[in-house]
């Protein structure tokens, strides 16, 4: 079959996110002997025009459409992709439509699909959603498409028959490989955007259970990992075939098991690598300093660390698996490998208090301040369905049954307010520089000239690690503070309804 696969992303927030999963799914449809046409919308100067012309040249059998976010998770500054994805859907039909004599099939796919499962057909408009790891699912949906045989089976697929929706169960692979992103998405355009990584994954799945979160939706709890000399084959592949100055380790958490984080860094050290890398989840349950000085050797600049909480309470409604030590000896280890790092934390899930904000913040103020260290600031949990913390909601009465969770639904204490601990954050904000409210992010002027700059002097992404050193200096600083004594942030009226706020 022809086959059009669309990366329908297009936001560009801390860091520009290539389409590593829908390459994956590229590989095996070309594996499978179908006709594959890549299309990434999130490098397009004019993604409409160019999908209605790709439609128009290529005329597909099947559209297959990569959703990587149902919103954007920050309460008081929503932005909800659905609407604009099913505008988005409406014009591949239209332009679908004019290819004539034939049945063109809308698949749907991606993180945000697996989450939603068959809400999503419930709200988009799309033949089929496959949920979970796709490189075989979509394949045997292709086939049986082409074969005009029975789809009613295959693992991870939503349909319908008639008015009803039907959800499979979804399908864990035993094991995976590289992606060949290389073969499918044009490098040059994102490195003219300058603050872009190449995507690595090491792993797949997670078996933690943090309460909030939604991953094993999308890959399972069981960890299934690559060795060290596979990832780094394809690291050295890409490196010859293309040349990023940066590498990102997609996995969830990468440094669980610590043991395969090491493995990975001493395999980099031992061929001599020369990239830079960085990590998007360093959990503080398993840091050593050997963990840390390995990754500096390897060549890591940067990496986030998720600890969500600074409050023992706070960690254990969390489910986090970790106590407050674990999280003061990550600090240690972080700070004297002198790798750049952005800490994430969350603020009113489950039994938070003005007690447990204030640990928080005094450990933020306290520990956090260095210029190689931020800290950026979630205020609600965003509710997805399945996770401990809806149904905490739902058992609170906070949610009803049939409360449509692909609507951007938060989740804050009844303890506390939220525009009481927005004010807790700007009078962090007074004191020190290091500290950033996710609700309040958007690129700058400074922002936007630093980065400008970095990319016309070559720096090597991302481009956050030079975030902490921006804001330290005492005019940046200075403008911050007069900011918010003058406009400080507060819960916006137009915000998305928090179900401690909406009470049903």
């Amino acid at each position: 079959m022809r086959v059009l696969l669309v990366y329908s992303n297009q936001c560009k927030d801390l860091v520009l996110a290539p389409p590593i999963g829908l390459s994956y799914i590229a590989t095996a449809t070309k594996k499978a002997g179908h006709k594959v046409e890549f299309l990434d919308l999130l490098v397009a100067g004019n993604p409409q025009e160019i999908l209605r012309k790709t439609i128009s040249e290529f005329e597909p059998d099947v559209v297959g459409v990569s959703v990587r976010n149902i919103d954007n998770i920050v309460a008081q500054r929503v932005e909800n992709h659905l609407p604009e994805l099913a505008e988005f859907l409406m014009l591949i039909h239209e332009s679908t439509d004019k290819v004539s004599g034939k049945k063109i099939y809308i698949v749907l796919g991606g993180p945000a699909i697996s989450i939603l499962e068959e809400m999503s057909l419930r709200h988009l408009d799309a033949d089929f959603a496959i949920c979970g790891e796709g490189e075989k699912s979509f394949p045997d949906l292709l086939d049986a498409l082409e074969n005009e045989t029975s789809y009613y089976k295959i693992p991870g697929l939503c349909y319908r028959r008639g008015d009803v929706i039907f959800k499979n169960p979804k399908q864990i692979l035993e094991g995976f490989g590289r992606s060949y992103m290389e073969d499918w998405i044009d490098w040059s355009s994102y490195r003219r955007l300058g603050n872009a990584c190449w995507a690595i994954q090491t792993k797949r799945g997670c078996p933690l259970k943090c309460d909030y979160c939604s991953y094993p939706a999308i890959e399972g709890r069981r960890f299934r990992k690559r060795s060290a000399e596979d990832v780094v084959d394809e690291i050295e592949e890409v490196i010859a075939r293309v040349g990023p100055q940066t590498f990102e380790i997609v996995d969830s958490t990468f440094n669980a098991p610590q043991s395969h984080a090491i493995r990975l860094c001493q395999e980099i050290i031992r061929r001599k690598i020369k990239a830079n890398f960085t990590a998007m989840g360093v959990n503080p349950i398993a840091t050593s300093p050997e963990l840390f000085s390995s990754m500096k050797r390897a060549g890591f600049n940067s990496m986030m660390v998720t600890p969500e909480s600074a409050s023992d309470t706070m960690l254990a409604s969390y489910k986090k698996d970790f106590e407050m030590p674990k999280v003061y000896d990550a600090v240690r280890y972080i700070r004297e490998s002198g790798i750049h790092s952005t800490w994430f934390f969350m603020l009113g899930g489950p039994g938070e208090t003005q007690d447990t904000v204030n640990e928080t913040m005094r450990f933020v103020e306290t520990e956090l301040a260095g210029n190689n260290m931020m800290s950026i600031f979630i205020v609600g949990i965003r509710i997805f369905s399945g996770t401990g913390v809806a149904s905490t909601a739902y058992r609170e009465g906070f949610l009803k049954s049939d409360t449509d969770l692909s609507r951007p639904t938060f989740y804050i204490s009844p303890q506390v307010t939220e525009d009481w601990m927005i004010q807790r954050i700007n009078q962090a904000i007074q004191k020190t520089p290091y500290v950033v409210l996710a609700a309040s992010e958007g690129q700058t002027f400074v922002e936007f000239a630093m980065q400008r700059t970095l990319r016309l002097v070559g720096a090597a992404p991302p481009y956050w690690r030079f975030l902490p050193a921006m804001l330290g200096n005492p005019i940046v600083h200075s403008l911050r503070k007069f900011q918010q004594k003058t406009q400080p942030y507060r819960a916006a009226g137009g915000a998305a309804p928090s179900v401690s706020q909406r009470g049903s």
